[in-house]
């Protein structure tokens, strides 16, 4: 991207930034300075408005996410910073005119190139083994029995946002929420349960720790082995030798289940009636990795190929409530609304939920 191609910045951003250092979410002015005047020679320009007020901009998005970087990859960070910085603005400008339902924003992934993104926080791999039965769920409920909007977390199911950091252990955490939510709607108890375990101890049923896994490995895994608490064997973001111990088991699950592939009403009967459900998702757009909020609806966020797995906790009329793992930075806190109707994403390809 040409150097100056970022001067399109924003004036809300340029205010906070200058005078708060703090929450520079909200945008409503555009700054549009000049463009560097163009020149022949090779003498070494002095940096420009523009340079400076990107300068403090970038040292606030460092301190607000706690960033350090060698000398050799700063340039690299910055110059992603800048194209996603870019991203976001043009994408909120067309929301603001109508073009879009959903926001971006500057998130701690904003340092990433997309490649970078695809590579280290999207790891969901396809298990080696396909056979499995497919649930009968939609013998159980008659259509009409299910009520328009299901939110579990307006049911009491609460909980902090999540942070797999830069491990691809989307896998792990989406099962162990999902168990978690099992439990609590049988004994109303909030726990919370070991991702660490999973990524841990998982590679004997086909894992590859933080290098991604599958539902249907995680599924096996814990219908075998059990899962311990987070605060007897917490999260590290990477993997480490399996300190699993069968004594500190807290919860066992008797099965599990897949629900029918590509069918978005199965899995509304399912938050409904059975609780949370693990889904995969295609995570791949530049527009997922900067979401905000709003309802997501990108084109290009095609159900063809799934990576990511997430916990669906409910439905709103026209969208699912997601949780994800990567920090209250992304999102609503954490959560996607996405849109329902149309497959987008992948998201009723490959859902799951356990029986207790």
């Amino acid at each position: 991207m040409s150097g100056f191609v970022t001067i399109v910045l924003l004036l809300g951003t340029f205010m906070t930034s200058c005078v708060t250092s703090h929450h520079h979410h909200h945008h409503t002015a555009i700054l549009r300075l000049p463009p560097p005047p163009t020149t022949t020679t090779t003498t070494p320009k002095p940096r420009g408005e523009h340079d400076l007020i990107l300068d403090s901009i970038w040292d606030d998005f460092k301190d607000n996410f706690n960033k350090t970087y060698s000398r050799r990859s700063e340039p690299l960070r910055r110059l992603a910073w800048e194209e996603n910085l870019l991203k976001v603005h043009l994408h909120n400008e067309e929301a603001a005119r109508g073009q879009h339902n959903y926001t971006l924003r500057e998130n701690h992934m904003a340092d990433m190139t997309v490649n970078d993104y695809l590579r280290e926080m999207v790891k969901l791999v396809r298990s080696r083994r396909r056979r499995c039965d497919d649930s009968d769920i939609l013998m159980m409920a008659s259509p009409d029995s299910i009520p328009d909007e299901v939110d579990w977390r307006k049911k009491g199911f609460i909980t902090p946002p999540m942070n797999q950091k830069n491990c691809g252990a989307c896998y792990a955490f989406s099962i162990s929420t999902m168990v978690e939510a099992q439990v609590y709607k049988t004994t109303g108890q909030l726990v919370h349960l070991s991702e660490q375990q999973i990524v841990d101890c998982s590679y004997e049923t086909g894992n590859l720790g933080c290098q991604g896994g599958s539902v249907k490995n995680t599924m096996r895994y814990v219908k075998k082995n059990g899962l311990m608490l987070d605060n007897v064997y917490p999260y590290t973001n990477k993997q480490t030798i399996c300190k699993y111990r069968a004594t500190s088991k807290i919860i066992t699950i008797s099965d599990w289940r897949l629900l029918p592939p590509h069918d978005e009403e199965a899995l509304k009967v399912a938050v409904a009636q059975i609780g949370p459900v693990v889904v995969s998702i295609n995570a791949s757009p530049h527009t997922f990795m900067l979401y905000h909020n709003g309802v997501y609806h990108d084109k290009d966020c095609t159900s063809d190929k799934v990576n990511h797995a997430m916990l669906l906790v409910g439905y709103t009329k026209e969208s699912w409530i997601l949780k994800n793992w990567w920090s209250e930075h992304w999102g609503v806190n954490g959560y996607m609304y996405l849109s329902r109707g149309k497959n987008l994403c992948g998201v009723a390809n490959f859902a799951a939920y356990a029986i207790l």
